[in-house]
C-alpha cells in the first residue's frame, strides 16, 4: 500500500469517526434519558445542508478570480464528475440496502445517510488524493463540449425549476395567510419552542386557507414559516404538530432537502436520483415522527397516526410536511404504531462515510486530444530546452540517468499522445515513473512520466499550477530505453559498534566509461567538488557494507584517503565474495570505489563512486 493510501485512510478514519461520535452524542441527546436543558436547542442539523454546493460555489469564484476562466471551466468539469459518478453510486447502493437499515438503525441515522455525500468536498483535498485512477473514460474534445453543454442546460435547468416550483408554492400558501392570535395555541407555541431550546425564533406560525396539512416552508430561518390549516386542532393534536414541525426546524431539513435537489440536478439524466430524492424526502418524516414519540404512550401513537392519515399535504420545493402523502405512509404507519428497537446507528455512519472516502477518484474523465509538442514545448525550438537531470521514483539506489541522445528523447515527448485528466491524483504508485527537469525560457519545467501519464509541474512563478495528461497509448518503454541509459549505483549501509541497525547513504557516481573496440568512451563525469558529494557526518560508524544496483564483474576497488589528501589504504574486493565489508579508520576519510560493472542489457561499465564519512568517533 502507498504512502499517500495511507494518509488517506488515517484521515477517512478520523473524519469518520468524529462523525460517528457526533451520531451517537446527538442520539443521545435527543433520545437518551439524560435531556439537555431548555437554554439549549435540542435539536441540531443532520448534516449541514449547503457544505457541498456553497464549496462548490467558492471554489468557482475564487478560481475565476485566481486561475482565469479556461482553468476554472476545466476544474469544474473535473470535479463535477467525480462527485456525479460518486453521488450516483452511492446512492443506488443505498437504495438497496436501504429496507435492511430501516429494520436496524434509527431513522435518524438513516436519514443521515442521505446526507453524508454533503461531506464529499473532504475528498477534494490534497491529503485525500489516490495515486492514480484504475479506469478511464476517454471522450474526444467535441464530445466533451456537447455533453457538457447538454449537463450544464439540464442542471441549471432542474436547478430552476425546483426553486421557482417553490416559490411559486411558497407565495401560493402564505397568499392571505394570517398569524395565529388565539392565546391557548400561542401559549402551546410558545411552550414548545421552550422546550426545543430555542432562543428568540425568526420563524412565525400563521394559517393559511390553501393548505391542508400543517407544513413548514422556507429556506432560511428568518423566511421560515410554519402553517397550519383552517380547521381546528386539539390540544394534544397542537403540541404534536407543533413538535414536529420544530425538529424539521432545528434540523435544517429545508436545507438537507435542498441538497438532495442540488444532488439531483447534478445527475439529473439518472433515472435512480430522482427516485433516491423521493425516498430521501420520506426518511426525513420517518425520522421526525421518531422522535416526535419519544417516550410516548399507545393513545399518542394512536392520535399521532391519526392526525398523518387525516391530512394529505403537498411539499413542494423544500418543504417539510406533516403528511406529504401516501408514498411512505406504510413505513410510517408501522414505525408509529409498533416501532421497533433499534441501535442508534453511529457505527454504519462512520462506516459508510469512511467506504465513500476511500472509494472515491477510482474512475475519471480524460478529453482534449493534443501531444506533447502541444502540452510541454508549447511549439517552442525544443533547443530553448536543456535537460537537466533525469531520477526514477522509488529508486532505492538513486540511480543516475543518463540520456544518450537529447535530441532523440526530445522528440519522445513531442510525440506522446495527450489528454487532459480530470481528477486529483499524486502519481505516487509502485510503477515505473521518471522525472525530468527542464531548464525552459521560462524557467525550470518538471515532469513525471508514469505508464499512462504525463503531469508537468513548472518551477516558476507566483501560484505555478500543475497539470496532469492521459497517455491513451501508454509511455513507450522501450522507445525511452532505447535513449535513457541506467548506469550503475552504489549503496552504503554504515554500521556503528553495538547497535544492531546503522544509516545508509547512495554513493555518487564520479565518472562512468564503456570501452568499444578497445577505445574508452566517457558517458559521464560529475565534476563535483569534495564539499558536494554525498557523505555522512557526526555518526561514527565502523564498518560499511557496500552494494551495488548492478553486479560487479572480476574484482574491483577501495580507496582510503584522510583530509590530507594522501592514500591511507587500498583494498581490493572479488565480485564473487560478497558481501563486501570495509573496516573504517577512526578518523574522517573519503572513499573513491572503482570497478565494472554489467548493466541490465548486458553492457560493461566501467565507473567510479565516491562517498565521504566524517568526523567518526570510533573509541
Amino acid at each position: 500500500m502507498s504512502s499517500d493510501l495511507i494518509i488517506k485512510g488515517f484521515f477517512s478514519a478520523v473524519f469518520s469517526l468524529i462523525l460517528a461520535y457526533a451520531v451517537f452524542s446527538n442520539h443521545e441527546k435527543e433520545n437518551g434519558p439524560e435531556r439537555p436543558p431548555e437554554e439549549k436547542q435540542r435539536y441540531s442539523p443532520l448534516i449541514p445542508g449547503m457544505l457541498l454546493p456553497g464549496c462548490l460555489l467558492a471554489l468557482l469564484v475564487l478560481g475565476v478570480v485566481f486561475e482565469g476562466t479556461a482553468l476554472t471551466v476545466q476544474m469544474t468539469l473535473s470535479m463535477c464528475f467525480g462527485i456525479f459518478l460518486h453521488i450516483s453510486l452511492y446512492y443506488a447502493v443505498l437504495m438497496l440496502a436501504l429496507p435492511f437499515f430501516r429494520r436496524h438503525i434509527s431513522a435518524r441515522a438513516c436519514a443521515m445517510l442521505w446526507m453524508i455525500p454533503n461531506y464529499l468536498y473532504i475528498t477534494m483535498q490534497s491529503y485525500m488524493a489516490v495515486p492514480e485512477p484504475l479506469a478511464v473514460l476517454r471522450l474526444s474534445g467535441g464530445w466533451v463540449r456537447v455533453l457538457s453543454g447538454i449537463w450544464l442546460t439540464g442542471f441549471t435547468a432542474v436547478l430552476l425549476w425546483k426553486t421557482v416550483s417553490h416559490l411559486r408554492f411558497r407565495k401560493q400558501v402564505l397568499a392571505g395567510a394570517y398569524a395565529v392570535t388565539d392565546p391557548a395555541v400561542l401559549e402551546l407555541w410558545r411552550q414548545e419552542v421552550r422546550a426545543a431550546g430555542m432562543k428568540k425564533p425568526k420563524f412565525r406560525l400563521v394559517v393559511s386557507a390553501k393548505v391542508s396539512s400543517p407544513l413548514t416552508i422556507g429556506l432560511f430561518r428568518r423566511s421560515l414559516r410554519v402553517v397550519l390549516p383552517e380547521r381546528p386542532y386539539s390540544p394534544e393534536e397542537l403540541r404534536l404538530i407543533f413538535r414536529h414541525e420544530l425538529i424539521h426546524i432545528g434540523r435544517e431539513d429545508s436545507s438537507s432537502k435542498f441538497f438532495l435537489m442540488f444532488c439531483t440536478a447534478m445527475c439529473w439524466f439518472n433515472p435512480l436520483m430522482w427516485i433516491a430524492m423521493r425516498k430521501s424526502a420520506d426518511d426525513l418524516e420517518l425520522s421526525c415522527d421518531e422522535t416526535v414519540l419519544l417516550d410516548a404512550d399507545g393513545d399518542t401513537r394512536r392520535q399521532y397516526a391519526g392526525l398523518l392519515l387525516d391530512a394529505a399535504g403537498d411539499e413542494r420545493g423544500f418543504t417539510t410536511c406533516l403528511s406529504a402523502g401516501a408514498a411512505a405512509m406504510r413505513y410510517r404507519m408501522r414505525a408509529i404504531v409498533k416501532p421497533p428497537r433499534r441501535h442508534s446507528g453511529a457505527l454504519v455512519i462512520g462506516l459508510v462515510f469512511f467506504a465513500l472516502c476511500m472509494t472515491g477518484g477510482y474512475v475519471t474523465l480524460s478529453y482534449g486530444g493534443s501531444t506533447g509538442e502541444d502540452v510541454l514545448f508549447r511549439h517552442q525550438d525544443h533547443s530553448l530546452f536543456q535537460l537537466r537531470s533525469i531520477s526514477q521514483q522509488n529508486d532505492a539506489f538513486h540511480t543516475t540517468y543518463i540520456c544518450t541522445d537529447e535530441d532523440a528523447f526530445k522528440a519522445y515527448l513531442a510525440g506522446l499522445e495527450t489528454d487532459i485528466l480530470a481528477g486529483n491524483y499524486s502519481f505516487s504508485g509502485n510503477g515505473r515513473q521518471f522525472t525530468f527537469l527542464f531548464d525552459t525560457p521560462q524557467g525550470t519545467l518538471g515532469a513525471l512520466l508514469s505508464d499512462n501519464v504525463l503531469k508537468l509541474v513548472p518551477l516558476y512563478g507566483e501560484t505555478p499550477s500543475p497539470s496532469s495528461y492521459y497517455l491513451p497509448r501508454g509511455a513507450g518503454w522501450d522507445c525511452l530505453d532505447a535513449i535513457i541509459l541506467a548506469s550503475p549505483a552504489m549503496n552504503v549501509h554504515l554500521n556503528r559498534a553495538g547497535e544492531p541497525y546503522g544509516r545508509g547513504i547512495s554513493a555518487t557516481l564520479d565518472r562512468l566509461s564503456v570501452t568499444e573496440h578497445n577505445v574508452e568512451q566517457l558517458l559521464y563525469s560529475s565534476g563535483l567538488s569534495e564539499e558536494e558529494i554525498n557523505g555522512i557526518w557526526g555518526y561514527g560508524p565502523c564498518e560499511a557494507t557496500l552494494s551495488f544496483s548492478c553486479p560487479p564483474e572480476g574484482s574491483f576497488t577501495v580507496e582510503i584517503t584522510n583530509p590530507e589528501h594522501t592514500v591511507n589504504d587500498t583494498v581490493t574486493f572479488a565480485a564473487s565474495e560478497g558481501p563486501w565489508v570495509i573496516q573504517l579508520p577512526d578518523c574522517p576519510a573519503h572513499y573513491r570505489v572503482c570497478g565494472t560493472f554489467r548493466g541490465s542489457n548486458g553492457e560493461r561499465f566501467h565507473a567510479e563512486f565516491r562517498f565521504v564519512v566524517g568526523d567518526t568517533d570510533n573509541s
